[in-house]
């Protein structure tokens, strides 16, 4: 089980920005994201605000845990043999907040996402497609250890001629494509 702060920056963009940023050839290809979010029939875990998520990336799973944190999240992350909110790593992670949940997928969404790393972090465009909706994020996600890079994050988006539009999370996004 690996923790981690996760401090990261993200924006909107319209797809000719997106166009444009993949023109430039900076970008590189890395992977297609199945992520499958999970909670109670109570939403229990968005009531601590914290979401779940088990994520197939090639052919393996990731389950993470994200829990709001001072300065970012804080992730918990492990590998897992097979996508069910049922495995033993899963359970014994829950059972520290709750004895007996049952976990009920809550929703997914798909990425495609291109990436591009820089001195402080790692650029992350991704093209998102949830159950509704699709959209295209810009993401700056900084390396462990470093902080407070807001303005380099502006600066390069100042210079890519990307207007800054912030954003929720991608389990947010999904949430409200649900509700409408």
């Amino acid at each position: 089980m690996e923790q981690k702060l996760e401090i990261e920056y993200k924006t909107l963009l319209s797809q000719n920005h997106a166009a444009t940023l993949l023109a430039m050839g900076t970008f590189s290809f890395l992977t297609k994201q199945e992520n499958i979010y999970y909670d109670t029939t109570d939403a229990f875990f968005q009531s601590l605000d914290i979401v779940l998520r088990i994520r197939k990336k090639n052919s393996e799973y990731l389950f993470t845990a994200k829990e709001k944190a001072k300065e970012g999240l804080k992730e918990t992350e492990f590998f897992i043999d097979q996508p069910s909110p049922n495995h033993p790593k899963i359970h014994s992670y829950t059972k520290q907040f709750k004895e007996n949940l049952v976990l009920q997928p809550f929703g997914s969404s798909i990425t495609y996402r291109y990436i591009y790393d820089d001195e402080y972090g790692q650029w992350c465009l991704d093209f998102n497609v949830f159950e509704y909706t699709s959209d295209v994020e810009l993401e700056y996600e900084l390396h462990q250890g470093i902080a407070n890079k807001k303005e380099h994050y502006l600066k390069q988006l100042a210079l890519w001629n990307i207007p800054y539009q912030p954003c929720n999370s991608k389990f947010s996004r999904m949430l409200d494509q649900k509700k409408d």
